[in-house]
């Protein structure tokens, strides 16, 4: 309603017109879902974001009593996926399975953002927060984090370092600045393709999910050296924190959430948000996360908004003191 007429208005009016539409959205609450919900990921299946988007669509299917169809919509790191949510109808059909590097990073990144995060999306709930770790090719002779570090000082402009998402991409700029070295950026469409690059000898070292490279860890491919985080991973408690290692924390996070469409109507986001909620209280659900070292998560719509804003400042100053060009 225009503020003009509000201010016409009788306050009984007013009110009449508040509650006629919280009204209307607890009917349309009701109802919901009577048909398929769709959720989209902004990446190729495989990926960590594509097992939780499968995991939580298997979840929520159950407590909804409505098929969850997973689309994935890969391309741009995340842009489409995210556009293609924030342009659908606001009706709770349309999920995305939100993560740091469309949502908090690529707005920072792009000369033109098509789209605003906080304006063009409904946050529905946190998920979950996933470990980033700090992994080199098996050919350099590091062991540890200070190790690689003073071997890329030695050797000036002769390494280059993968990025698979634009997490690992920022965060090892970050290392780089920080440490003073000159390394060359070298990125790929997913992180499955820079470790087996890396393995090849193509690369020299990456920040990627502990999901994807652990396996490869264990396989003799990759050597870890650090962590990001504030505390040691307890699948690898031998290897330590980028603090414990030298290197000042980081205070950008690798997060998972949900979110639809601007202006849903808050009875669907509740209703959501109490299946996502219920899921990730399920032990099923939660081993199947820890699987991939996701640590799920739990928040009211409030709360996962705040994490948005929080990560979104947090990411847009690391990438400006990282001096990361935009595109």
């Amino acid at each position: 309603m225009p503020k003009f007429l509000m201010r016409c208005l009788p306050v009984g009016h007013m009110l009449s017109g508040f509650v006629l539409a919280a009204s209307v959205s607890a009917a349309v609450a009701a109802d919901y879902p009577d048909k398929p919900i769709r959720i989209v990921v902004p990446f190729p299946a495989g990926v960590s974001t594509d097992i939780v988007a499968r995991t939580m669509a298997d979840a929520i299917a159950v407590r909804l009593g409505q098929s969850v169809i997973v689309d994935n919509k890969a391309g741009a790191d995340g842009v489409i996926g995210v556009m293609d949510v924030a342009r659908a109808k606001p009706d709770g059909y349309t999920l995305l399975i939100a993560t740091n590097g469309p949502l908090s990073a690529a707005q920072h990144l792009k000369k033109s953002p098509p789209y605003d995060v906080l304006r063009d999306l409904t946050p529905i709930s946190d998920i979950g927060r996933a470990t980033f770790a700090v992994y080199v090719s098996p050919r350099t002779p590091a062991k540890t984090l200070p190790e690689f570090i003073a071997y890329a000082k030695a050797h000036p402009g002769k390494l280059n370092y993968a990025s698979g998402n634009l997490t690992g991409q920022l965060a090892f700029a970050q290392i780089a600045k920080t440490a003073g070295l000159d390394m060359t950026h070298v990125p790929y469409k997913g992180e499955t393709n820079a470790m087996n690059d890396m393995f090849g000898g193509h690369a020299d070292a990456i920040i990627a999910t502990l999901g994807t490279g652990l396996p490869m860890v264990k396989a003799g491919k990759l050597r870890i050296l650090a962590v990001l985080g504030q505390d040691r991973n307890p699948e690898i408690p031998e290897v330590p924190t980028l603090t414990e290692a030298g290197v000042p924390a980081m205070p950008i996070q690798s997060w998972f959430g949900m979110m639809g469409p601007a202006r849903m109507p808050t009875a669907v986001v509740q209703k959501v948000n109490r299946a996502v909620t219920d899921s990730l209280n399920d032990p099923a659900v939660i081993k199947r996360m820890h699987m991939i070292s996701v640590e799920p998560r739990t928040s009211t719509p409030d709360a996962a908004a705040q994490v948005l804003r929080t990560q979104l400042e947090a990411h847009g100053k690391a990438i400006r003191d990282a001096n990361l060009p935009l595109n």
